[in-house]
């Protein structure tokens, strides 16, 4: 019979995405630990630059070294999560970006459901993640038939009527060559731009950033009023995170913000169109991760309405 997950198991995760267990575990978490950084009614919601470019390492060698041959990021499982991205059907956005995405975006299954006149695409790992060979937007172009690649495409979507309905999909995003997308290498943080934008999207990012004040600050600099929100995050608990950070190391992902942050920032300047909670539990190496997920969708208030509230 196997053994059942302890509560207290411990594990640490290195840049090098080396996992330690148990014995070795405990001793380094004694020499390097988020606890220090955590807020008893926050979280984690700042690192230095050490720390975050750690993360960075790590992040840079889980797409181009550990995974070369993978061909998304859980993107079509946030789709399933965000209903099929309903509440943006049909509608028509002026200026759109992703901020934190990745190889592979989100936006290519977003931009099945609606439309966009100007894409634009940050992650301060972009240019790096050119070099990978299932990257969606190399040449500066999203979707596009002649952007399809059956390698790119899982396995069902490689047999005869799988394959027609990517076709399909990549024609509805990007016409025959693909859609211009403008990359901007830069962390969210410390991105400048002149643009208001009508979309923002970003999907499990959040615990990449740097500084999360800063980065919801830039949300609502960047995203125009009546402009839609595309959100996703883990909802942790404020009280669990000690624990949490007493008993794991994970370098990737610095950032751990406690569930009420998120909440009040987005009751307070955003209207909902949609809001769906999941609980996900998973084991990893003996330890019990278990959490709450946010899929959110708003409209972003007036300046006025959002300081009312």
């Amino acid at each position: 019979m196997a053994e059942p997950p302890r509560e207290d198991a411990r594990f640490y995760i290195d840049e090098h995405i080396r996992v330690y267990e148990g014995r070795e575990a405990a001793e380094r978490l004694r020499a390097r630990s988020d606890l220090a950084r955590l807020d008893p009614a926050t979280g984690v919601t700042r690192v230095d630059e050490e720390r975050w470019q750690e993360a960075q390492r790590y992040e840079r060698r889980t797409w181009l070294e550990r995974g070369r041959l993978v061909l998304s990021d859980r993107n079509e499982y946030h789709r399933e999560r965000f209903a099929g991205y309903a509440p943006l059907r049909g509608r028509s956005f002026r200026r759109a970006i992703e901020l934190g995405c990745g190889p592979f975006t989100n936006m290519r299954l977003i931009l099945e459901h609606c439309r966009a006149e100007r894409i634009h695409l940050l992650d301060p790992l972009i240019e790096d993640y050119l070099r990978h060979p299932a990257c969606r937007y190399r040449g500066g172009r999203l979707g596009g038939l002649a952007q399809l690649r059956p390698a790119q495409l899982p396995a069902a979507a490689r047999r005869p009527l799988g394959f027609l309905a990517a076709a399909a999909n990549a024609v509805r995003v990007g016409g025959l060559r693909g859609r211009p997308v403008v990359l901007e290498p830069a962390p969210i943080e410390g991105f400048q731009t002149d643009h208001r934008f009508d979309l923002v999207v970003m999907i499990n990012v959040l615990e990449h950033c740097r500084d999360a004040g800063a980065v919801l600050d830039k949300i609502l600099q960047i995203s125009a009023p009546g402009g839609v929100f595309v959100f996703h995050d883990v909802l942790y608990d404020a009280e669990e995170l000690r624990r949490t950070l007493s008993t794991s190391y994970d370098a990737g992902h610095p950032l751990r913000v406690a569930q009420p942050v998120l909440r009040e920032f987005l009751g307070r300047h955003f209207e909902p169109l949609m809001s769906a909670e999941y609980r996900v539990a998973q084991t990893f190496r003996g330890a019990v991760l278990d959490r709450r997920e946010l899929y959110y969708i708003g409209v972003r208030r007036a300046a006025g309405a959002a300081e009312e509230r």
